[in-house]
């Protein structure tokens, strides 16, 4: 399945992100046999119920802010890494707090150093992020991080807990400035399924707590998108994510400072090419800080008795190709 992903357009992306996120949202369950039988309804609690909502929503926000930063920069076109970080990322994920998420990954065409981890389970990382990295564990950090992220509800909380004005003031800066900085006319606005006003009450129900007369999943979508870029998360959410993210990744097996050691290196080229890591620190704490953080949890956890793996070699041999 991946494979054919990063040969389609980022339109063609959406829709299939659409079919994938219905696909985790249904509530009937399977005949066991080949016979043809009518489906059974599965009745959900009062709390599944809102915990299933709560999901649908994240997917449905995350789906297009996933859509918009694929259109922004673009995929990268490599079939074979794409799938690799798919495999490195849902297995990190596979240990970590909220295993029973679908994760989805792409990589995007970009030469900065940065990740985006949208509502749902839509991680897009840059190429720039995976030529920085030195092995398979450090990539599995940087996944890890941004794992953490979706299955804390990082970015659909902090829109929650919003106001609606401010939520409508985020989109509009991003209307106002991100032709100047982004390829944003490649952004189609139509209305699509996301725009259905299902979609649209749902959305308003856990981000307004109302029937959100006016509410558009764009602008939700749009104000998410001018955080990640411009402002970021705040500051102690990122710390949690570091945390969470390296917790994740040592049960997968890695080694625990591989996220140390990347940082670290990001650091020392800060001072040589700026550019590249420019964005990164626009919008999380200083390099400096998060290793600190990350020195500090590593010594409680007793980090240099941890055996983990590099995965030099694998991660060698999947990124040989990249330019």
């Amino acid at each position: 399945m991946y494979r054919q992903i990063t040969m389609m357009k980022p339109i063609l992306l959406i829709a299939l992100f659409g079919a994938l996120y219905l696909g985790a949202c249904t509530t009937t369950a399977p005949t066991p046999t080949g016979k043809t039988r009518a489906k059974k309804e599965v009745t959900l609690s009062k709390s599944e119920e809102k915990k299933l909502g709560e999901y649908q929503a994240e997917m449905e926000l995350g789906r297009n802010m996933a859509g918009r930063l694929l259109q922004y920069y673009g995929t990268y076109d490599n079939p074979a890494l794409v799938e690799y970080v798919n495999e490195v990322g849902n297995y990190v994920a596979s240990v970590g707090d909220d295993p029973d998420r679908r994760y989805m990954f792409a990589i995007l065409n970009s030469s900065n150093v940065n990740a985006f981890a949208c509502p749902g389970g839509y991680i897009l990382i840059t190429k720039g992020a995976v030529l920085q990295a030195e092995n398979e564990a450090e990539l599995a950090m940087i996944l890890g991080h941004e794992v953490a992220h979706v299955g804390k509800q990082h970015m659909f909380n902090t829109l929650r807990n919003m106001k609606e004005k401010d939520r409508q003031k985020e989109a509009q800066e991003l209307d106002r400035h991100g032709k100047d900085k982004y390829p944003e006319s490649k952004v189609r606005e139509r209305a699509t399924g996301a725009e259905s006003s299902k979609a649209q009450a749902l959305l308003a129900k856990y981000l307004s707590g109302s029937a959100g007369a006016g509410f558009s999943v764009l602008q939700a979508a749009k104000a998410g998108i001018n955080l990640m870029l411009e402002k970021g998360l705040d500051h102690n959410l990122e710390f949690e994510a570091d945390h969470e993210g390296l917790k994740y990744a040592i049960r997968a097996g890695y080694d625990p400072f591989a996220l140390v050691h990347f940082l670290t290196r990001l650091e020392a080229k800060k001072k040589k090419a700026g550019t590249l890591v420019k964005m990164l620190e626009k919008t999380h704490p200083k390099l400096s800080t998060r290793q600190e953080k990350i020195q500090a949890l590593l010594k409680e956890m007793n980090g240099s008795t941890i055996v983990g793996a590099l995965g030099v070699e694998r991660f060698a041999t999947h990124t040989k190709s990249m330019k």
